[in-house]
């Protein structure tokens, strides 16, 4: 019997990851340098995907989160960001998010009391639970995406392009170096010695960035060094954080939108718990009033 070409097995697979990552990079890249309202309606677009994969997610584990609950609130903050783009001051989003959120809170606990019948049974504690998580998780994390582009394009490119890198840097240190798994318990692919290789290249990264748009950071590389701080930091916690939710759910991945790479979610879990610190970091430190 013949055994499976391994070699060739592993060549489709790199060329099959890279034609996707750049494919979705270019794409992201082109609708975050035209911004405006077509990076609102894009990603109002795609998140409605990514609801989807999560409502489903914890469905899974038999939770009946607020559907219609989690999709409109995630709509207001997309809505409440990109209200620069109506003439009004770009700092006044940030100022509503308090309102947003405690609204939706509530909301979310008036809607799930007063549901009960045949086709939606009574609402149950991680039933609110998961919804609060739902748009939180794919309302506002998303949201600081428009938020940062108000500031300007190399912003977002430079908080993209370096969790880009510290996911390829940790997926390769991993296949290279990788001999203590992090966290077994909820990735067994997931290695200490990548988890630094992906630090280390988001860090690389967003110094040469830093340096190529040093002007929009004040001609200070400190602010690369940060930068690469949080994207290496925060991007493996958001990793982390999807693989459990599909660990707990028992799922490989959030959908099949992607084929054979999965879901929507699957490809930008990481970004989702950058773009927020990075979006402090540019406000207070390099267009604000702190100084470093």
């Amino acid at each position: 019997m013949k055994k499976p070409d391994k070699t060739g097995s592993f060549a489709y697979e790199q060329f099959s990851r890279w034609a996707v990552g750049l494919s979705l990079f270019f794409i992201a890249f082109f609708i975050i340098y035209i911004g405006g309202w077509v990076l609102s309606f894009f990603l109002l677009l795609l998140f409605w995907q990514v609801n989807t994969e999560f409502i489903n997610i914890v469905r899974t584990k038999g939770i009946n989160p607020s559907n219609k609950w989690i999709r409109f609130v995630s709509i207001l903050f997309f809505l409440t960001a990109s209200l620069p783009e109506f003439g009004f001051p770009v700092s006044l989003p940030i100022k509503l998010y308090t309102f947003v959120f405690v609204f939706g809170v509530i909301g979310c606990f008036f809607r799930l009391i007063f549901r009960g019948s045949k086709k939606d049974p009574i609402a149950t504690i991680p039933d609110i639970g998961a919804s609060v998580l739902g748009f939180v998780y794919t309302g506002l994390l998303p949201s600081f995406f428009i938020l940062l582009r108000t500031f300007g394009f190399s912003y977002v490119i430079i908080a993209i392009v370096s969790t880009a890198f510290c996911d390829i840097g940790a997926y390769y240190g991993g296949k290279l170096f990788g001999k203590t798994v992090l966290r077994p318990e909820i990735s067994a692919k997931k290695t200490f010695e990548g988890s630094i290789s992906g630090f280390l290249a988001s860090m690389a990264i967003s110094i040469i960035l830093v340096y190529f748009f040093k002007a929009d950071f004040n001609n200070n590389l400190f602010h690369g060094v940060m930068i690469g701080l949080y994207a290496g930091v925060f991007s493996q916690f958001g990793d982390l954080f999807e693989s459990l939710l599909k660990r707990d759910a028992g799922l490989k991945d959030s959908g099949t939108v992607l084929l054979s790479h999965g879901g929507i979610l699957d490809r930008i879990d990481s970004y989702l718990f950058v773009v927020w610190a990075i979006y402090f970091y540019v406000s207070w430190f390099v267009l604000g009033g702190f100084t470093l």
